[in-house]
């Protein structure tokens, strides 16, 4: 049955991902976005765009009113001026969720992060993220919360900026050699998301949504530069001799690596439990998508992600 969706932080990487197979779905898809020129090829998918700002809460009723199911998207990498942790993942939370409940929508889906109870006891942004989580669990909102493992697909922010790298560094740095990962498909986890708009068997739950193979940060940069036809030197450096990397991303437009980014290397970003519901079918594999993605070949994943989406829609 087709709903109304808003979703916040919808012209973001894997709002995108989570736009287009809801459209695929049948669904009427609204976005909300600080910059509006960033989500202008969206309006060409069908899809509405908002300007709503989760800091200030300007635009948010508006947008979030009549919808039936709101996606909550907005996570910080790096903070600049207002746009802080405490501002986005806990001030910003609260404002979503009372516009929800003020306006009486259904439903509530919200994206945390895979973290260790170790990262939360210690790291800021790891806390951040587990109050927002504890916010929303305390409304009377049916909720569901996501706690996706590392996300990587077309123009993300991990292979991506591994890429630009390598371009011109003959070696790379692989930051604490020890770290294990599950990185999972945006795909994926966008089927997770739009399979549980108006599924009553979500409300009230929390899922992990990784992938299936566990990798360390050295395994992932070797494939990845196996994949480009790249020979470059990896080599592991410890988290202790990498401190200045963050002082040196400060001075660049987009930070590469932030100090919390870095803390968060000491510990595993993997699960002991199950990696990805099997209600929301299987995930795709991490080594098989790297030729895809190092070749640019968005028809390929557009159709790998066509047939997956549908074979998925039409069991539910």
């Amino acid at each position: 049955m087709s709903k109304r969706i808003c979703i916040i932080g919808g012209a973001s990487f894997v709002g995108r991902a989570i736009a287009r197979q809801a459209i695929d779905a049948g669904h009427q898809v609204t976005i909300t976005t600080r910059h509006p020129a960033r989500a202008r090829d969206m309006r060409l998918k069908g899809i509405q765009v908002k300007v709503a700002d989760i800091v200030s809460g300007k635009g948010l009723d508006e947008a979030i009113q009549g919808n039936d199911c709101v996606i909550n998207l907005v996570g910080l990498l790096f903070e600049s001026g207002r746009n802080t942790l405490e501002a986005e993942h806990i001030e910003g939370v609260k404002k979503v969720c009372v516009a929800c409940e003020n306006a009486h929508v259904p439903q509530l889906l919200h994206m945390s992060a895979l973290l260790s109870e170790d990262a939360v006891k210690e790291n800021a942004y790891a806390k951040s993220k587990r109050q927002a989580e504890d916010i929303i669990q305390n409304t009377s909102l049916q909720w569901t919360i996501f706690r996706p493992a590392t996300i990587f697909g077309a123009n993300d922010s991990f292979l991506m900026r591994l890429k630009s790298l390598s371009a011109f560094a003959p070696f790379l740095p692989a930051l604490s050699e020890q770290a294990k990962f599950q990185p999972i498909w945006v795909e994926d986890v966008a089927r997770a998301f739009v399979l549980s708009i108006g599924n009553a068997k979500t409300s009230k739950q929390i899922f992990t949504l990784a992938g299936s193979q566990t990798y360390t940060l050295k395994t992932i940069t070797n494939l990845w530069m196996q994949a480009l036809g790249r020979k470059r030197i990896v080599f592991s450096m410890p988290l202790f001799n990498a401190i200045l990397l963050p002082i040196i991303a400060k001075l660049l437009p987009k930070p590469f690596v932030t100090a919390e980014q870095l803390k968060l290397l000491k510990y595993d970003n993997i699960t002991q439990d199950q990696a990805f519901p099997e209600m929301f079918g299987t995930t795709a594999s991490f080594e098989s998508l790297l030729p895809v993605l190092a070749s640019d070949n968005q028809a390929t994943l557009l159709q790998q992600r066509l047939d997956s989406a549908r074979t998925h829609y039409r069991k539910t």
